[in-house]
Parts: C-alpha cells; sequence; structure tokens
C-alpha cells in the first residue's frame, strides 16, 4: 500500500468518524440496514442533471431511514465527489462531502469497482442498493449508435456491458435501478444475474429529467422498507411520466427478478432457432431510429412458436421474471415516437444481415450462449 493510500484510507476513517457525530446526535442514530449508492456519471451532456438530482435527494430525504445514502457525482464542471445524504442536528437533510477526488473517469470499470469498494468498506450492512445514472444503450457495444453511449459515459469514454458486469463482485446488490436508456434488455438482465436479485429499468428510452422529480418527494423511502418496496419506487416514477402532458408522457418501466432467468432460458431454449426470419415491422420495437435494435421480448419470442400451449408456457416463464411492468399508450409521440401495442417488461435484439458487426457481438453474450448452446 502507498502512503498515498494510506492517508486517504485514514482520512475516511476519521471523516466516517466525524459525521456520525456531525450529521445527527448520536441517540438518534438509526441501524443501518441498507446502503444505498446512487452513481450520477454525468461528466457529458447531462451534467446539469447532477446537480439537479442530488438537490431532489436531499430534499426528499427522511431522516427516520434506517440507513445510508452515498453519491458519487461526476458533472463535467467540477471534480467527481462521493457525498452523504444525511440529517443535521437542526433535523434538515444536508449534503456531506465525504471525498473530493482528482478528476476521473466515471465511465473507467476500475473506478466504479473502487467507489463500490469504498462505500462497502466505510458503511457495512447487510443490504445494499445500487442506482445509475448517465447515458446507456444496454447491451451495444462502444461507438455503435449514432450518439455512442453504453452502459456509462464520461466525455466521450464508455463503459461497455462486460466491463460493468465484471466491476461488481458477485451478490453485490440486493437490486440495482436504471435512470438510464434501453436497459431491460434480456442480454443485459442474463449478464447480471449473479450481480443483483432484482433490476429496475426502462425498454425504451428515460426522457429527461428522469426520476429527479421522484426523488424530491421523499420516493427513495420505498427503497429502505424492509424487504424492498421496489414497486412501490417504479410506481410512483410511472405515475410521474403518466401524469406528464406531450413528450413527457413516455414511460417503459419493468423489475426484473433475475433468479427466474435460467427458467426463462430454458423454456425459450426449447424452440430457438437462429435460422429462422421474422417480419421485424411487425414485432414491437422501443427505439426512434430509422433501424431497430430494441424488440419486445414475448412480441419476438411467441411469433415463431406454433401452439398456443407454447405460448403459455412461454408467457408463464416471462412472468416469472417480471414482477412489475408499465407503459404509457405511446412513447415521445410527435418525435419519431411510436405506439405501446405490446410491454412485455423485457427487450431482446434480433441479429439482422445489416448488422454483422452486431451479430458477432451478440454471440459472445451469455444470454445467445445459453439459449443457443445444444
Amino acid at each position: 500500500m502507498t502512503i498515498g493510500r494510506k492517508i486517504f484510507k485514514t482520512t475516511i476513517i476519521i471523516l466516517t468518524a466525524i459525521l456520525s457525530v456531525s450529521c445527527i446526535y448520536d441517540e438518534d442514530i438509526p441501524p443501518v440496514n441498507r446502503v444505498i449508492l446512487i452513481y450520477l456519471g454525468g461528466d457529458n451532456s447531462l451534467s446539469d442533471e447532477v446537480y439537479e438530482k442530488t438537490e431532489a435527494i436531499r430534499q426528499g430525504w427522511n431522516k427516520n431511514i434506517e440507513g445510508k445514502l452515498l453519491i458519487y457525482s461526476d458533472p463535467s464542471d467540477a471534480s467527481p465527489q462521493l457525498i452523504e445524504i444525511c440529517t443535521c442536528r437542526e433535523g434538515n437533510p444536508i449534503k456531506e462531502v465525504i471525498h473530493t477526488y482528482e478528476e476521473e473517469n466515471s465511465a473507467d470499470s476500475k473506478v466504479f469497482n473502487r467507489v463500490i469498494k469504498e462505500v462497502k468498506t466505510m458503511y457495512p450492512a447487510p443490504s445494499y442498493g445500487l442506482i445509475l445514472f448517465s447515458h446507456a444503450s444496454g447491451w451495444l457495444p462502444q461507438e455503435t449508435l449514432k450518439s455512442p453511449k453504453s452502459v456509462l459515459m464520461d466525455n466521450k469514454q464508455e463503459m461497455d456491458l462486460a466491463n460493468f458486469v465484471n466491476a461488481i463482485p458477485d451478490n453485490s446488490f440486493d437490486f440495482i435501478i436504471f435512470e438510464a436508456c434501453f436497459m431491460s434488455g434480456i442480454e443485459v438482465a442474463y449478464e447480471l444475474k449473479d450481480k443483483t436479485d432484482y433490476i429496475l429499468a426502462s425498454s425504451a428510452e428515460i426522457v429527461s429529467p428522469g426520476f429527479t422529480g421522484i426523488y424530491k418527494q421523499s420516493a427513495i423511502s420505498y427503497l429502505y422498507e424492509s424487504p424492498v418496496n421496489l414497486k412501490g419506487f417504479a410506481q410512483s416514477a410511472f405515475n410521474y411520466f403518466n401524469s406528464q402532458s406531450g413528450f413527457l408522457n413516455s414511460a417503459t418501466l419493468s423489475i426484473i427478478k433475475t433468479s427466474e432467468l435460467d427458467a426463462l432460458a430454458n423454456t425459450v431454449k426449447k424452440s430457438y432457432d437462429i435460422n429462422r426470419t421474422v417480419d421485424l415491422n411487425a414485432i414491437q420495437h422501443f427505439d426512434r431510429y430509422s433501424y431497430h435494435l430494441f424488440f419486445d421480448f414475448e412480441d419476438y419470442f411467441s411469433s415463431y412458436l406454433q401452439t398456443d400451449i407454447q405460448k403459455q408456457e412461454l408467457s408463464k416463464a416471462i412472468n416469472s421474471c417480471i414482477i412489475y411492468k408499465a407503459a404509457t399508450p405511446a412513447f415521445m409521440d410527435g418525435y419519431n415516437g411510436f405506439e405501446i401495442k405490446k410491454h412485455s417488461g423485457l427487450t431482446t435484439y434480433i441479429q439482422q444481415e445489416q448488422f454483422p458487426y452486431l451479430n458477432t457481438e451478440y454471440q459472445k453474450l451469455r444470454w445467445y450462449k445459453k439459449i443457443s448452446e445444444n
């Protein structure tokens, strides 16, 4: 261990002791039953939202929460910081800066992994949750969309799904919430099934300002209930979008139970045929491009099933995985949007001749290997 790292570790220990006194009176400190890390990767066009979300979370913080909330904040115009939202002696929620880092790439998997380890070291708890905010494009490799995004984006640097998954130790989180676009893909969920119990994500984009409005309304409190009330949080988010007008009235949210994904894969595997073709125009899509890469999972995989029994079996397996789903009737109507006629809560990529590189990369994923293996 270098001298710098020793100093940093000592500083963290001292700061932790100070915070335990400065945030609230000792006799009022609730037990730490759950720690939530909110990772705001906003060193990009989303920089302003980093500040807005942090402030909204502070305003909505409930002093009676039995847990800790840490925010890794990386806007484009300031150094990254690790912040705790807590309650001061006067009973008001405040932002305590635990550490200010030198400029770094928040889309670097090593940085992401380090932040997870720091939070777990400083705040031992029986339960952890993660909320991730940034530009994203599901499982897609770096720079494959017109505006490259992947899972996390820092300026022009990206973190792809493989590096994101590898940065998370197994069984790290009870839940992961993606305040990011296109993250409810079966490809994403299957890669993360050993990392978290539940995933809350969107089949389509998440329209700005995302969850900022419900953070201010104390929706974070749902995530500290025991057991965690992900449905309450998701419903709050959906209600917010569903109450908006115009293109803001757009949402596709679902909660995926990862322990059921292998059973779903086994069901799909029974009838999966890589050589079978379908009319892509007849399958529900969730992207607004001239081409389509994100299709409804059930709409696609049921399209080539021959019998009602097969379709019922598939629906049953999907419903075991998807414990919550909600979608507005349309998505960004008037902005190259689309109707939402079907929403199973999962999306899937369909291999296409015009995308040979994507097809090759897709075949490297655990999901594809599982359903195509002999």
